[in-house]
Formats: C-alpha cells, structure tokens, sequence
C-alpha cells in the first residue's frame, strides 16, 4: 500500500467526518418536524433511490455479490443503518444530545481499535493509544460543558444502553465490512446493497410514525433531508467504505473525533453559538490525537 494510498484514505475519512458533523446540524433543523425514525428513514430511502443507478448496472453487468456477500450485505446494512440510528436517536431521546455525543464519537474508535485487533489482527500499537486517549479528551473537554445535567434514572441508563449498543453496532461494521470490501474493486456496490438493506429494514420501524408529517416540511428543511440523503448517507458512506478500504479501521475511525467540533462550528454559523474556550481547547486535542492514530510508526 502506497503513501498516496494511504493519503487519499485519510482524506476520505476526513471528508466523511466533516460531512457527518454538519448532519447533527441539518437533522436539528428537520427534527422540529419529523420523528427521528421517521427522518432515518426518508433519509435512507432517498438515498437507495440515488444509488439505484449502481445497483441496476451491475445487474447488467452480472456483476452481482455472490450469495454469502450478500447475506453479510444485509447484516452490515442492519448493524450500520438500521440499528445505528435506532439506538442513537433513542439514546438521544433518553440520555441527551451532550452525553449521546460523548457516548458515540468516543467509544466508536476505542471499540474499532479493540475488535480490529482482535478479529483483524490489526496493530494497536502505543501511538494510536495515545491518539486515542487524547482524543476522547478533547471529546470530553467540548461535551461536557455542554450536557444538561441530570437525575441518573431508569430511563437515563436504558438511553446509556442503547447509546453503547450504537457504538458496539458500528464499531462490527467498521470491522467486518473490511473483509467484504476487500473481495470488491469498486466501494460503490458494496456501499448501494448496504445502504438497500438497511433501508429495508428502517421501514417497519417508520410505520408508528404519522408520515403525513413529511408535508409539514419547509423548503430549507427539505434542503437539510436532501443533504443528510445526498452527501450523509450517499456520498459519504461511499467515502467512508472507500477510506476502509484504503487504510485500516482505526486510523479511519478516529477522524470520526472531528464530528463534534464541525458540529459546533456550524452551529455557530447557523444560530451564532459561539464555542467555549474549552470547546477550542478540545478541538486542537482531536486533531492531535486524530494524528497521531494516523501516523505510522516507523
């Protein structure tokens, strides 16, 4: 594997953090009128429709995944959509948007490192420990200033709950997926049945929902669904596969810091929240740590 190989991996992985801060932004923007299944799911399935194109060429092509695949296809589109946005969004609900952000951008990459290593064989040397750990600092530093403290009750641990099970249900994604993508040229099929799958089973989970809701939208909130469908959930999970594909899971799951600090950045452009001095303090921590797990040892 090349240096520029790696290169384009990193910028991959980068790109796709960037875009999924900004989608915590956009889906606020929507969540004032849909339900939060309600938006996973009309945000998934536009973004089946935009893939379609793919799907359809390689039938033509008889380019199609082999039956195995697409049985693993099918769980990574669960593990990856389907379950992913359940618990986070009940996560959400119950535990807080502070604690849920904290919860799921630091334990993703901990969690990627540690079953990397053990199902992939994968080093985890003490320079990504390092990466890592200053990283879930900065997280902490830009989080917990910002979480509504509350009473710890019931409900409050089965959001906690739910929020581990987010992280543990992408972190298997982030693992495996490795394995599909390594068989497949183009992350672009891999990505399309992925996203079909997870789709598919959003949908049963959208039917408590009032869909006549989805006519209430503003125009600026059908911007923000296009963006979330668009460049979250089509452009970048492409990237996203791309960047597993280029370089290992760890180095591309801890760009996954930078989330929270693109989040804010584009909260302040939308409604003027200007960030704390612990906010900017925790962001210059996730950019070193996010570097230091992406640099190889020599």
């Amino acid at each position: 594997m090349t240096a520029q190989t790696i290169n384009r991996g990193t910028l991959a992985a980068l790109f796709v953090a960037t875009v999924w801060g900004l989608s915590f932004v956009a889906a606020s923007v929507v969540l004032t009128t849909l339900s939060p299944i309600l938006l996973a799911t009309l945000r998934f399935i536009i973004a089946s429709i935009l893939f379609s194109p793919i799907l359809i060429k390689s039938l033509i092509k008889r380019n199609t995944p082999t039956r195995g695949d697409l049985r693993d296809m099918a769980w990574l589109g669960v593990l990856s959509i389907s379950i992913y946005f359940w618990l986070q969004y009940t996560g959400v609900q119950y535990a807080g948007p502070g604690i849920s952000a904290l919860i799921v951008v630091g334990f993703i990459p901990i969690l990627t490192g540690m079953m990397s290593s053990i199902i992939l064989k994968e080093p985890f040397d003490k320079r990504r420990l390092m990466g890592i750990v200053l990283g879930f600092t900065g997280v902490a530093l830009i989080t917990v200033p910002n979480m509504v403290i509350g009473s710890v009750n019931t409900r409050f641990l089965l959001g906690v709950a739910c929020l581990l099970g987010n992280t543990v249900s992408f972190s298997i994604y982030s693992t495996i997926s490795r394995r599909i993508l390594k068989k497949y040229s183009e992350p672009a099929i891999v990505t399309s049945y992925v996203t079909v799958f997870g789709t598919l089973a959003l949908i049963p989970l959208s039917l408590t929902s009032d869909w006549s809701t989805i006519w209430a939208l503003t125009r600026n909130q059908w911007i923000a669904v296009l963006f979330l469908a668009s460049i979250c959930s089509g452009l970048a999970y492409f990237l996203w596969n791309y960047a597993l594909s280029r370089i290992d899971s760890v180095q591309a799951a801890v760009w996954l810091y930078l989330e929270p600090v693109v989040a804010f950045i584009g909260l302040f452009i939308l409604y003027g929240s200007i960030p704390s001095s612990l906010t900017i303090m925790g962001g210059v921590l996730v950019l070193v740590g996010a570097a230091f797990t992406s640099k190889r040892g020599k």
